[in-house]
């Protein structure tokens, strides 16, 4: 059958709201408890309309929910969460987002009891429960007074074979604390990193060695070494730490520009794990608690499973720490997010999260010995329909400063159209959030609803992303506004002079951190003819002033120390110089987001308005930075489309009503 002959945007396709929201399954932190076989992992499915929960598997296969409503597996600490529960033999430990205490679950009768006091101000997260048992320490972040100068960080113990008052703190003083972790071999060492404003964990930490005094009255630091990030001057991102079997402790530094992984031993000195330092990536960044992308094996320590990045895709590979090499395990994945290592029946077996750009998320059980890999879970229930998976194409383009900049393009794909001859597609550019993150080539279903339908999308790693190394993720320090703006520009024009797009339909789409490079973009360059906003930023004077802990100081990296820089601020935010955005502006934002408030879509939305500018502004109860709950997940998506299918002379077969004010402004 030949294929329909439609315009770009007008395809149908298979890829609809109702096929992204109730087929996928968002499944993070995958732990396996050795003793039982049993599987423990966190879920939000649309069965849980948004709610975070810990599912389990058994070793005969069964699977169950352990915490049902009301509790809520998640935290919130430093907003983005992460580290949310801790196995042991036969209770897991979790956080509960419903009133913030911690909570010790049994694992075969699943009863829950609260471990921590009452007391909503205290949020937990990053917990580390201590070999004997008997203790955990994790990090607490107190909002008792709740300003994000006046918010308290620290780790604490929660002791758990007293009753309350059964927390103390262990560490404080410094603005942040993460990842404690024990020794196995000497259970009263561990480690964990800190770090102070203005330092984001990408930019400065402290990695510590500690021995615990341990008592039955208290517990306390005996001893600690400084084993990186002494130096300011030097910068130095020193994250993850984690032990060997046998006492060894490693961990990620990038002092040589990009993350490596180095050793120590109590009482020796830290080392380089290979030979020399290599130009890849063996983490990223540590935006949530609990990141794992390296473990030491089971049967031999001193051999390391570990993920690295090179030029944006993810290899596998296995470290030999005794002769310094490493040997790369091939596979067919082109993302490879999390690893953890574990012993059966002798072998040594990864649990890993993998995708690629026409493989849906899931996890492995990946078998050393063999090569051959089991596959856990999917993210998705559905099969991947042939014909409509665009494949991202990756690009190295030249921009501003003859410098590189990278990107994956993903041009329009439905096998059962095509456009009319001499047509080209419109384009969405999208710019990725953090902006200290980078996008990667999974199977990405929100850029592929919009290739099935005639809709290419390119997204672009500006200068600033990560998985490129330090001097690369720096390029955005005090550029914030331009760089980026620029890398996003410099990919569309790359495009057009490819024609590989059309000229008179280019969108700029962001959220959060790309939200704000999109309105920068519409305000101080003059290359698109549409931008959508989801939860970005419009006036960087705000955000300075009006943010969450966590990124409080973040904005001094990208752009200036304020108030000092003040000028730059109102220079650079979008909402100052609204009087130069020329063309139609959608909005999507959460109404309870504390790391981007609505205030910030508001006032942007008003200042287009009295511009007699077509504007489009959707907003969702309940939502908080990112959006979580199906039908939000569906609305945004078609909003977005026929959004843009207004603006761009289109109309999808899935199109809404919705509102777009001044709408007759739409050029013609």
């Amino acid at each position: 059958m030949s294929p329909i002959v439609a315009p770009y945007g007008e395809w149908k396709s298979p890829i609809d709201v109702d096929f992204i929201t109730s087929s996928t399954v968002s499944s993070s932190e995958l732990r396996k408890n050795e003793h039982t076989g049993d599987l423990f992992w966190t879920e939000i499915n649309s069965s849980t309309n948004g709610r975070q929960t810990i599912m389990t598997r058994n070793a005969e296969g069964v699977t169950s929910e352990l915490t049902p409503a009301p509790f809520i597996a998640r935290n919130r600490v430093h907003e983005y969460g992460g580290g949310v529960f801790a196995l042991a033999r036969d209770f897991l430990v979790s956080s509960n987002d419903a009133d913030c205490r911690l909570y010790k679950v049994n694992t075969t009768t699943k009863e829950s009891s609260p471990l921590t006091p009452e007391n909503k101000a205290w949020r937990y997260a990053d917990i580390a429960i201590h070999p004997s048992e008997k203790f955990l320490i994790c990090v607490r972040e107190d909002h008792t007074v709740d300003t994000p100068q006046t918010v308290i960080n620290t780790l604490v113990v929660v002791r758990l074979d007293t009753p309350e008052p059964n927390v103390q703190v262990l560490a404080e003083g410094a603005d942040f604390y993460s990842a404690p972790r024990f020794n196995p071999a000497k259970p009263s060492d561990f480690a964990y990193y800190s770090w102070n404003h203005p330092f984001m964990t990408w930019d400065h930490t402290q990695m510590y060695y500690n021995t615990l005094a341990i008592t039955d009255s208290a517990i306390t630091i005996a001893s600690q070494t400084l084993l990186a990030g002494a130096n300011k001057a030097q910068e130095e991102s020193s994250n993850q730490p984690r032990f060997g079997a046998d006492g060894t402790l490693y961990f990620a530094s990038d002092k040589t520009g990009f993350w490596n992984l180095y050793s120590y031993k109590a009482g020796g000195k830290v080392e380089l794990v290979l030979q020399e330092p290599i130009k890849a990536e063996f983490q990223g960044p540590a935006w949530r608690f609990d990141d794992s992308s390296y473990y030491p094996l089971k049967s031999d320590p001193t051999k390391i499973a570990s993920i690295y990045s090179l030029d944006g895709t993810d290899h596998l590979c296995l470290i030999d720490t005794k002769t310094k090499t490493f040997k790369d395990i091939p596979t067919e994945f082109t993302v490879i997010d999390s690893i953890l290592s574990y012993a059966q029946r002798g072998d040594d077996v990864l649990l890993l999260g993998v995708g690629s750009y026409n493989l849906p998320h899931e996890y492995i059980s990946y078998n050393l010995r063999t090569n051959t890999y089991e596959v856990l879970m999917k993210s998705s229930s559905v099969a991947v329909p042939n014909g409509y998976i665009s494949k991202p194409q990756p690009l190295t383009f030249k921009t501003t400063g003859g410098l590189d900049a990278y990107a994956l393009f993903y041009p329009p794909a439905n096998v059962d159209y095509v456009a009319p001859e001499g047509t080209l597609p419109p384009l969405r550019v999208l710019s990725h959030g953090g902006p200290t993150t980078a996008f990667v080539s999974d199977l990405n279903w929100s850029v592929n609803y919009f290739t099935s339908r005639g809709i290419a999308c390119v997204t672009v790693n500006y200068g600033g992303s990560t998985n490129y190394g330090r001097e690369f993720r720096d390029r955005l320090r005090t550029q914030w506004g331009v760089v980026d703006i620029d890398d996003c520009c410099n990919a569309a024009k790359y495009l057009l002079e490819k024609k590989l797009v059309d000229e008179n339909k280019l969108a700029i789409v962001g959220r959060s951190a790309g939200g704000y490079s999109t309105l920068a973009a519409l305000a101080f360059r003059d290359v698109f003819k549409a931008g959508v906003s989801h939860f970005g930023i419009g006036d960087l004077e705000i955000l300075a002033k009006d943010t969450h802990k966590f990124e409080l100081l973040y904005p001094e990296s990208l752009i200036g120390p304020y108030p000092a820089a003040r000028d730059l601020y109102l220079e650079r935010s979008p909402l100052y110089s609204a009087d130069k955005i020329t063309c139609p502006c959608a909005f999507f934002q959460g109404l309870e987001d504390k790391v981007v408030p609505p205030n910030q879509a508001e006032m942007m939305v008003d200042a287009l308005k009295k511009r007699s500018l077509p504007v489009c502004y959707v907003t969702f109860e309940g939502e908080g930075h990112g959006f979580r709950i199906p039908k939000n997940i569906k609305t945004a998506l078609l909003s977005e489309v026929t959004f843009l299918g207004r603006v761009f002379g289109f109309t999808p077969f899935d199109a809404i009503p919705i509102e777009i004010i001044n709408e007759d402004a739409i050029p013609k």
